[in-house]
Order: C-alpha cells, then sequence, then structure tokens
C-alpha cells in the first residue's frame, strides 16, 4: 500500500492543476472522517478479521481501475475509495496489534511493527522509481494491487491468532470521548502532537515530490533512490527508541528532539535552490530522522494510556490522519494561491513549531 503514496500528486495532476490536487484529497479524506468516525461500530459488529478482508479486496479492485482510468470523474471515484480503504486499514492494523500487546513491553511491540511496517516504505521509492519512468503511473497501481493478494493470504492463514475479541471493544459516543479529553490532558495533548505530525506528512507526500520534479529538476529515478535513503530512518531508529523508552528515558524527550530536527530541516528546503543530490538527500533524510522520532514515540505514549478494549479512543487517534489530510491540501491551496510552492515548506516549518507547546506539556512516563 505504501507504492503509490509519492506519485499520488503527479498522478492526479494528469487530470487537475496542481493547485487543486489538494481538493482531490480533502474530498477522500473528508468521507474517510465520516467512515472512519462510525468505524468501530462496523469493527463491533463484522469484526475486526472481516472488516480487514474486505478492505483489502475492495483496495485491489480501484488500484487495479487507477491503472486504466482516461477521465477525472473516474480517477476522483477510484482514487477516493482506494485512498479510504488504505486509511481504514490501518485502524484495523492498530486493533489487532493491541491485543496482543501490554504495556510493560509496549514500546518494543510498537516500534517492532513500526519498523517492518517501514521496510515496506523504504522499498517502495526504489520500485517507484523504476516503473515511473516516463510517468508511467499504471504501472505503480497494478503492481500495488498485487502486493495485497500475499497480504490477504497471510490475513486468511493467521485468523485464529489475531485476538479478535469482539465483545469486548468498547464504543462510547462522541460525548463520553469528549469527556475523556477534558479530564484527561495527556491524552489531549498527545492527539495534538498526532496532527503535526499527519500535517507535516500530507505536505510533505503531496508536494516534495512535485517540487523535487518540477522544480528542482530531478527525474523519477533520482527521486526514487532519494526517497528511500531518505525513508531510513524508520527503519533504523524506531525500534532502538521504543527499548530506550521502555528502559530509560520515557517517550517526551525523544519526541520534542525528534520535532526539533523536523522543525529545522523542513525550514530549511526554503532555503536551497541547488540541484545537488547529496544536499537533498541529507535534508530529506533528516526531516525523517525527526519524523521517526516523533510517530514512535508518539504511538508509544499514546498506546500506553489506553488498554486493548479502547477500540474507540484507537480509532480517533487515527482519525487525527484523515483529519490532518482534510486540513492540509485546503493550507496549501491558500499558499500556492499567493506565494511559490517552496513558501509552502517555511509554513510548514511554522506549523511543527507551534506543535512543540503540546510536546513540552505532556506528562513524562519516567
Amino acid at each position: 500500500m505504501a507504492l503509490p503514496s509519492y506519485i499520488q500528486s503527479s498522478y492526479l495532476e494528469q487530470f487537475v492543476d496542481i493547485r487543486f490536487v489538494g481538493l482531490f484529497v480533502t474530498l477522500a479524506m473528508a468521507i474517510t472522517l465520516i467512515v472512519q468516525f462510525f468505524y468501530p461500530l462496523f469493527i463491533k459488529k463484522f469484526t475486526n478479521y472481516r472488516i480487514s478482508l474486505g478492505l483489502m479486496l475492495i483496495y485491489i479492485v480501484c488500484a487495479f481501475s487507477l491503472a486504466f482510468l482516461g477521465n477525472w470523474y473516474s480517477a476522483l471515484f477510484f482514487f477516493t475509495v482506494y485512498f479510504v480503504c488504505g486509511n481504514l486499514f490501518s485502524v484495523n492494523l492498530d486493533v489487532f496489534l493491541e491485543n496482543i500487546s501490554d504495556n510493560r513491553h509496549a514500546g518494543q511491540i510498537r516500534t517492532a511493527f513500526l519498523t517492518v511496517m517501514n521496510c515496506a516504505w523504504v522499498l517502495a521509492p526504489v520500485i517507484m522509481g523504476i516503473l515511473a519512468e516516463g510517468n508511467n503511473y499504471g504501472k505503480i497501481f497494478i503492481v500495488a494491487a498485487l502486493v495485497v493478494i500475499p497480504m490477504i493470504l497471510i490475513l486468511v492463514l493467521s485468523r485464529r491468532n489475531m485476538g479478535d475479541k469482539l465483545a469486548k471493544y468498547k464504543s462510547r459516543n462522541f460525548k463520553q470521548l469528549l469527556a475523556i479529553f477534558e479530564r484527561d490532558k495527556d491524552i489531549r495533548e498527545i492527539f495534538q502532537v498526532n496532527f503535526i505530525l499527519q500535517f507535516f506528512y500530507c505536505i510533505m507526500v503531496l508536494y516534495a515530490p512535485i517540487y523535487l520534479h518540477e522544480h528542482i529538476g530531478f527525474n523519477w529515478s533520482e527521486i526514487g533512490v532519494m526517497f528511500t535513503i531518505m525513508l531510513l530512518p524508520f527503519v533504523i531508529f524506531q525500534l532502538p527508541a521504543g527499548k530506550i523508552a521502555d528502559k530509560y528515558l520515557g517517550e517526551k524527550e525523544m519526541l520534542i528532539a525528534g520535532m526539533l530536527i523536523m522543525l529545522a530541516a523542513t525550514g530549511s528546503i526554503f532555503f536551497i535552490s541547488s540541484r545537488s543530490f547529496l544536499l537533498w538527500t541529507a535534508v530529506l533524510f533528516l526531516t525523517r530522522v525527526g519524523a521517526a522520532l516523533v510517530e514512535a514515540m508518539q504511538d508509544v505514549y499514546f498506546f500506553k494510556q489506553i488498554d486493548r478494549h479502547d477500540m474507540d479512543l484507537i480509532d480517533l487517534f487515527r482519525n487525527v490522519r484523515p483529519f490532518a489530510w482534510l486540513v492540509a491540501p485546503l493550507f496549501a491551496i491558500i499558499v500556492l494561491e499567493l506565494l511559490p510552492i517552496k513558501f509552502l515548506f517555511l509554513f510548514l516549518a511554522v506549523v511543527i513549531l507551534i506543535g512543540l507547546k503540546p510536546a513540552l506539556s505532556l506528562e513524562d512516563t519516567k
């Protein structure tokens, strides 16, 4: 599912102007947000296993369809459904994982899971760079669909070990969830940190490839290698960071360090006009060193605050991503209407700076 992520904006640009690419994503995320709000009810009724299986089958159909489309309205429909399925599936994975986790080893289990998942994100840009030469994006969606097939087989064969404890899942109403936010400052603050991180991901995933390809002048093969190196921090740092958080420091210190690295590296993009492959790779690598630490530490921190039955809180935590991806493209549209694209990264650095406040307010776990 990682494979098409970095060509989504370029793919959509075949149908609409760059300024309106964000509208496609905004619509997809608005629908995701609505569906995801009611998602715990669906999981409780049909089981996490059945919902997961259905999502993957729909994803395959949509990915194949996107590979062969020739008009904007078909692209909009299938892109929206494909996008919604990918986001919802992350909730299913969280529910499965929380069923086999305990607080004492939460850092190691969560970061091990993130490390395995991010190995796919590291490999994806290399494959993307090869397949996208000549702007042939259809091949990428075909491969993305084929990759999901073994995932279905693994899910079917592992069903008995998934711990799908249906009856114990909580599904509180909005007023009850709001009361949790009012009385628990740490839950509230970690949600804000998550929003900043997802906002960062949205801008970088949608607009960094366009900026590098169309404004700096890198070809897709170069971008593929660059992005693979850029994503290595998610494989290298998250598992050790989880062990350190469990045994020594706690999550807060490393989370703040990660945000400071993100802030400095993202802000520097505005000032770079060189076409130096090494310089751009180094800067992008540093953005993801920061993001990898923030992602790992916010997940570990959040899941230490809840238990395995809090499916509604897990769903709400993952709802932050579609909400951020709803807001960020609208933010980008406003910036791009007024200023050149490089200013987008400067404003993104300001958003990260604002995110330091809730991070500093968290109660440390050590």
